[in-house]
């Protein structure tokens, strides 16, 4: 997949299934994530546990509660920079599964992760504050600026330097599926919710050390990466593959 690093996007030269069920999509996403499970967990652990470990180790040593305020924006940021990094990477890897077949590569995927970590995390930035300036009116806004926006993550891990205006690729493209992708995230947002009051509680325990903290909070990072799988195959299922076009044949005289 040298090329895509030559060209600056990833080509979807392989056959991927329409979004027509949400209840099928959810179900090949987990089949999916388990199948690649040993791949996004190094992947994500190798990025968050250091990052997570020396931030923790810095509350210490600056005598920041576990439970104030102060650890919660630095997990939420910590949260945002290396999402940015982690889940180009994982898509990555995760198409190279579905093109050929193989175990994805963890130093490729990297690599593009890194490539396109400036671009994703200024657009997963922007895609906050939209969210959340909407949320702030009145919770349905919120939610219906989160589902147009859906797909910007994957816009930017694979068509790369391709679109310069991923928030506005992702709200044309879930133009006329947002009820169906609605019903496909409310599940993994109530699975997800259930991850982050568990590390919530964890930051909260009195007697939860610093590397539990940092530990949990990694792991519930490996599991967001099913959402990850969801937004990628949403992406798959809705944009038109594009076919090539044939060569033009010289005419003879």
């Amino acid at each position: 997949m040298d090329r895509d690093f030559r060209r600056g996007y990833l080509e979807i030269d392989f056959p991927a299934e329409p979004f027509q069920s949400g209840g099928r999509l959810l179900v090949r996403s987990a089949s999916i994530f388990f199948s690649n499970f040993w791949f996004l967990t190094v992947l994500t652990l190798t990025v968050f546990l250091p990052v997570k470990s020396a931030l923790q180790f810095a509350g210490y040593l600056l005598d920041i509660p576990k439970g104030g305020i102060t650890a919660y924006l630095m997990m939420d940021l910590s949260d945002l920079v290396l999402s940015a990094l982690v889940i180009p990477a994982a898509i990555y890897g995760l198409m190279y599964r579905l093109r050929t077949g193989d175990a994805p590569p963890l130093g490729p995927s990297l690599r593009w992760g890194w490539r396109q970590w400036g671009k994703m995390l200024w657009n997963k930035f922007k895609v906050e504050i939209t969210i959340t300036l909407w949320g702030a009116l009145l919770v349905i806004p919120g939610v219906v600026a989160m589902v147009k926006l859906i797909l910007t993550d994957a816009i930017v891990a694979i068509e790369g330097d391709r679109e310069s205006e991923p928030l506005q690729r992702s709200r044309d493209l879930t133009e006329g599926h947002r009820w169906r992708i609605l019903g496909v995230l409310l599940p993994v947002m109530v699975v997800e919710l259930a991850g982050t009051f568990v590390v919530l509680d964890a930051l909260g325990a009195g007697t939860s050390s610093r590397v539990v903290i940092a530990l949990a909070d990694s792991l519930l990072s490996v599991g967001g990466q099913w959402s990850t799988v969801v937004v990628l195959l949403l992406y798959l299922g809705i944009v038109p593959v594009e076919k090539p076009v044939p060569a033009k044949k010289k005419m003879s005289r």
